[in-house]
């Protein structure tokens, strides 16, 4: 009986710290919207925020871990269990790592970019959602959970393009000295950090994906 009580809360803690990562995603995108309007004192305190959110997800995990360590769960499903969520707490971690990037630059966002922006946070923000569907339907539907792993592949890759379209109209305003070297810099950080989303969304994917194979023989 205390075996089963163990994976109940495990399970419990999963679903608490998916939320508390899509969270800080959510928490992202209002800082984004701070940061292209100009809002600083907004940017600073959604990033403190962020980091509150992300620090509680580690804490979470942290719980599991040690729900783990206790004997919860047989030990070949273990070992994937607490790969995934170390995955999926990565995620946190990035996003945690973009807002301090935007915090700390304290740039003015040049307005010419913002649709290119809101649409790279759009998809990353499909991304993070999918891989939470993901690791849910692990415990329902096999078969749907796959499809969620390949449809954070296709997501992941459209990220990817307009993350290289941003870098290469920035290196284009660079040249033409429509922006300083400082800020071309912090614009091309904050780029490659939101990209980063995405790809440790794909990597916890990718966990999800042996762990599917696995119990599908």
């Amino acid at each position: 009986m205390k075996f089963f009580m163990k994976e109940g809360k495990v399970e419990k803690y999963g679903h608490m710290h998916l939320d508390k990562v899509m969270e800080c995603y959510l928490k992202l995108e209002e800082l984004m919207e701070a940061f292209y309007s100009g809002d600083c004192r907004g940017v600073s305190r959604l990033a403190r925020e962020i980091a509150v959110s992300e620090h509680e997800a580690d804490e979470i995990r942290r719980k599991m871990e040690l729900e783990f360590y206790e004997g919860a769960f047989l030990p070949f499903d273990r070992e994937d269990r607490i790969m995934l969520v170390e995955s999926i707490d990565k995620v946190a971690d990035v996003i945690e790592s973009t807002a301090f990037t935007v915090s700390l630059g304290r740039v003015s966002f040049p307005s010419g970019f913002r649709e290119d922006f809101q649409r790279m946070m759009d998809v990353t923000g499909k991304t993070v959602h999918a891989l939470k569907e993901c690791v849910e339907l692990l415990e329902r539907d096999l078969g749907e959970a796959m499809r969620k792993v390949h449809e954070i592949e296709g997501l992941e890759d459209e990220v990817d393009t307009i993350e290289r379209k941003i870098i290469t109209d920035l290196y284009s305003a660079y040249r033409e000295k429509e922006m300083g070297v400082i800020k071309f810099m912090d614009m091309k950080e904050i780029t490659r950090k939101i990209g980063n989303i995405s790809d440790r969304a794909e990597d916890a994917s990718d966990r999800a994906l042996i762990i599917i194979a696995k119990r599908r023989g």
